[in-house]
C-alpha cells in the first residue's frame, strides 16, 4: 500500500505569497553567515541543516491524497492538489501507466474537496474511466453545477472519459481490488465522511473536516481509527482559533493526539492546514502537539508529522 499527499491546505488554496517568500529567503540566509556554501553538496547540507518552516514549504493546494498499489488507485478528495496528480497520471510518471480505471472517494463536496476536478487532465481521455464515490445522494449534479457554463467553460459530461457515480449508503463496506474501503460520518457543516482503507494487514484512516464536541464525542471514533498504521487527521486550528470558529467543522492537533494514542494509531498526520497559516505556524502547531503528547501521554509510541505536498509512505 503507497500514500501519496498532493494537497494538504484546507478551505481555499494558499500559495506562498511573493513578501512571504522573501521572507523565509532572508531567514534562510540569515544561517548561512560564516558557512561554506561553496558546492551543492555544502548548500543541500546547510538546507537540511536549517528549522523545518524553512527547509521547505508545506505547500499551498486543497485536499487530494491517493492510495494505491500496482493495480489499484484510489483517490481521497478532489482538492486543487488533484491538478497535479492528474499531470502525473497523464505522463506515466505516477501509478501503472497500463491501468487507467481511477477511484474517487468525495468526504464532502464542499469547494476545497472537489475544486480540482475540472483540471483534472485524464478526464479527457475517452480511454479513462473514473469510478465515483460519496454518501451524497445528489452529488453527480452536485459535481455537474460546479462545471455549468456559468461557472466553468467546460462541462463535466462533456468530457469523454467514462464516469460512473456510486451513492454509498451509511455503513457500506467495499471492496475495490485488494483493498477494502469502510467509513463513518463526522460532525461537519452538511455532513462529511471519514474513510478507512485496509489491504493485507494495513490501515490508513482519512478522517478531514470534522469537529468533536459534547454532541460529537470524540471517543465514539476510536474503534474506527483504531490501530491505524496512519490516521490524517482534521488540524486545521489552534485552540485559540477553534474558540473563535464553534461549529465550522474543523479540530485541532491536540484533539489528534487524543484520537491517535487512545486508537493505538502508529503515525499521526496533521492535514487541511488552515490557509492562514504559513508555515512557521503550521510547525508551532506540531510543537505543541508534541509537548501535548509528552505531557499527557509520557509513555505513548505515536508518531507526529506534519502532513506536506509531495509526501510518500510505503506501508
Amino acid at each position: 500500500m503507497k500514500l501519496k499527499f498532493w494537497g494538504v491546505r484546507g478551505s481555499i488554496n494558499s500559495p506562498l505569497s511573493p513578501e512571504k517568500y522573501r521572507e523565509k529567503i532572508e531567514k534562510v540566509l540569515s544561517f548561512s553567515y560564516g558557512e561554506d556554501i561553496s558546492d551543492k553538496k555544502k548548500i543541500s547540507d546547510l538546507i537540511d541543516s536549517l528549522p523545518a518552516h524553512l527547509s521547505t514549504t508545506y505547500g499551498g493546494n486543497t485536499s487530494c491524497v491517493t492510495v494505491s498499489d500496482d493495480s489499484t488507485l484510489l483517490i481521497l478528495d478532489a482538492g486543487s492538489g488533484m491538478r497535479n496528480l492528474g499531470n502525473e497520471l497523464i505522463s506515466g510518471k505516477f501509478f501503472n501507466s497500463g491501468i487507467s480505471e481511477y477511484n474517487i472517494f468525495l468526504s464532502h463536496l464542499h469547494l476545497d474537496h472537489i475544486n480540482g476536478l475540472p483540471f483534472f487532465s485524464p478526464v479527457h481521455f475517452p480511454t479513462v474511466r473514473l469510478n465515483f464515490y460519496s454518501h451524497y445522494k445528489d452529488f453527480e449534479k452536485m459535481l455537474e453545477l460546479q462545471q455549468d457554463f456559468n461557472f466553468f467553460p467546460v462541462s463535466l459530461k462533456s468530457r469523454p472519459s467514462t464516469k460512473k457515480f456510486n451513492v454509498l449508503k451509511e455503513d457500506e463496506v467495499i471492496s475495490i481490488g485488494n483493498f477494502t474501503v469502510s467509513s463513518k460520518k463526522l460532525n461537519h457543516p452538511n455532513g462529511s465522511y471519514a474513510f478507512s482503507v485496509e489491504s493485507s494487514g494495513k490501515k490508513v484512516v482519512y478522517a478531514t473536516d470534522a469537529e468533536y464536541t459534547a454532541g460529537t464525542v470524540l471517543e465514539a471514533f476510536f474503534p474506527f481509527f483504531g490501530k491505524a498504521d496512519i490516521l490524517i487527521f482534521d488540524t486545521q486550528y489552534d485552540f485559540n482559533e477553534l474558540a473563535g470558529r464553534f461549529s465550522f467543522g474543523h479540530s485541532t492537533a491536540e484533539i489528534g493526539v487524543d484520537a491517535a494514542v487512545n486508537s493505538e494509531v502508529k503515525k499521526l498526520l496533521l492535514f487541511h492546514h488552515n490557509h492562514e497559516s504559513d508555515d512557521e505556524k503550521i510547525c508551532l502547531m506540531y510543537d505543541s502537539a508534541k509537548k501535548y503528547m509528552n505531557y499527557k501521554y509520557p509513555s505513548a509510541s505515536v508518531e507526529i508529522i506534519i502532513a506536506n505536498e509531495g509526501m510518500e509512505f510505503d506501508l
